[in-house]
């Protein structure tokens, strides 16, 4: 199931981002999760208790671009986490990650044609409890304690 959503960018960024989504044959959905997907597994963003939620800069109408994205259900859910652990907006988000990591990820994942089309198949959460303090954790693949706990875990059958 696809879900639809919309956000804005600036112009240079939608062009930069539609020229290298023609160039490497992706849809511009997919290369906007491709870059925050790698931005979210390799680099680092700062985070500190109580940080407020940041937005993209104000400059007015006419400097922004109305973006139509139509993510796969668990990628719309990878935005909602990345927003919430990052605590910006996705247009905050789109921005960041275009201005810190979009030649990365060219050099390191689309021009070794590492893409990979089921991004987040094993996209997983628990809740759990510590010495009283509850939490919940979220997986964005599948790590190897959960696979092992799946497959000591025997199939039932329905009879």
């Amino acid at each position: 199931m696809k879900y639809e959503t919309t956000t804005c960018i600036s112009h240079l960024h939608y062009v930069l981002l539609k020229d290298i989504s023609r160039k490497y044959k992706l849809s511009l959905t997919t290369l906007i999760v491709l870059l925050i997907r790698y931005a979210s597994e390799y680099k680092k963003v700062n985070l500190y208790a109580g940080q407020k939620v940041t937005y993209r800069e104000r400059r007015g109408r006419q400097s922004w671009r109305l973006l139509h994205l139509e993510p796969k259900s668990n990628e719309y859910e990878f935005f909602l986490d990345v927003k919430k652990v990052w605590k910006m907006s996705i247009a905050r988000v789109i921005e960041f990650c275009i201005e810190n990591y979009l030649f990365e990820l060219i050099t390191n994942v689309l021009e070794k044609e590492k893409t990979d089309n089921y991004l987040y198949a094993n996209y997983h959460f628990e809740f759990g409890e510590e010495e009283g303090i509850k939490y919940y954790l979220i997986y964005w693949g599948l790590p190897q304690k959960i696979l092992q706990k799946l497959l000591k875990t025997p199939i039932q059958l329905p009879t």
